[in-house]
């Protein structure tokens, strides 16, 4: 069995690739890792580099197209180019991927917002596509965070907060809060229309997701299928960000710390009923998510808890990052890295029966 591991380039992920090809060898199955840009679809070859096993090292090779794939590819902000969008697509046709990901985050939202045991930890979402509209839902509630469509990592991410100079614009980047003043409509008229001209936005409701320091947190919890087809979690953590600060990502300057170190400097925050409401989340929420949309083999749940104690689904990611688990949980990374191998697996079985 030929398992494919796709990246957007050929350095993205590669110590996670090498983790999962060194895994793969009691499984008696080969790996090979490539990018979109070398998909073959006239001669059904993929360009990359096979895993040797003996070796312990990657060798520029070319393969027939693998039997399973395991989608790890990142676009930024927008869609990913139409070119590319065409080969993952003929690939989608001609191989089983693990996971077949998510659409928007607008299209996510609307779907879960109307489901009767979800829509109740969704903050108000609405698409913006004029500054005006934006401009309106900050008169309505003084404090807005407007967000890519497509975004991850915290990436173009803005609070909009009216004062008596006009309007605040700030954002987070590599650990740095940036504000930006804006005393007239006509001048934040045309950074906003500049921003959308880019890319979709949508608009939220500021909350306040800070602990007793005026840090912004939040909780990443990481799932995976496993061999059976069984929804399991690999672990959680909470990242908090810069004092007074928008986001906590990681990618933005974010911290990880262990949810028991949370806890002990801020008791209050997760209590045995925000705990139960965060297992209602885990056991509904990816069932559910699946049902509306294609399978997925892994998702990361990003989750803010009020000053109210009121749980909020803030994000809902098909390609998570591992930052937190490797940082607070190490020794669960074998688990991760035997993942892909093992639901590949599982979906040999499970296809092949299905006669697909």
């Amino acid at each position: 069995m030929l398992i494919g591991l796709m990246a957007t380039s050929d350095s993205h992920e590669n110590h996670y690739f090498t983790e999962i090809a060194k895994t793969a060898k009691p499984f008696n199955m080969n790996v090979c890792k490539f990018t979109p840009e070398n998909i073959d679809s006239d001669l059904k070859k993929v360009r990359g580099e096979r895993f040797d096993q003996e070796k312990e090292t990657w060798i520029a090779a070319s393969f027939n197209i693998p039997d399973y794939i395991y989608d790890r590819c990142f676009h930024g902000l927008s869609r990913q180019p139409s070119e590319t969008r065409n080969k993952i697509n003929w690939l989608k046709e001609h191989s089983s991927f693990l996971g077949l990901g998510l659409p928007g985050k607008w299209e996510v939202y609307q779907t879960l917002k109307k489901h009767p045991l979800l829509q109740a930890f969704f903050p108000e979402t609405v698409q913006v596509s004029t500054s005006e509209d934006i401009i309106g839902h900050l008169e309505r509630l003084d404090r807005i965070i407007i967000k890519p469509e497509f975004g991850a990592g915290g990436t173009g991410i803005y609070l909009l907060s009216k004062n008596d100079d006009g309007t605040l614009v700030s954002m987070t980047k590599k650990g740095n809060k940036y504000d930006r003043q804006f005393t007239s409509t006509s001048q934040l008229n045309k950074w906003l229309q500049h921003l959308l001209n880019r890319y979709k936005y949508l608009c939220q409701p500021y909350l306040e997701l800070c602990n007793q320091e005026h840090e912004p947190f939040d909780l990443r919890i990481l799932l995976q299928k496993n061999e059976r087809n069984q929804w399991v979690e690999r672990g959680r953590g909470i990242r908090t960000g810069q004092k007074d600060g928008i986001t906590s990502n990681l990618a933005t300057g974010g911290e990880a710390i262990t949810l028991d170190a949370f806890i002990k400097k801020n008791p209050e925050t997760i209590s045995i009923a925000v705990e139960q409401k965060i297992q209602h989340i885990l056991r509904t929420l990816p069932a559910e998510i699946e049902a509306v949309f294609e399978r997925l083999f892994e998702l990361g749940i990003d989750l803010g808890i009020d000053k109210k104690g009121q749980l909020w689904i803030m994000d809902i990611n098909s390609k998570p990052g591992r930052k937190i688990i490797q940082a607070l949980q190490p020794e669960n990374m074998k688990d991760i890295h035997r993942a892909p191998l093992q639901y590949s697996q599982y979906l040999a079985n499970h296809l092949q029966k299905a006669g697909e």
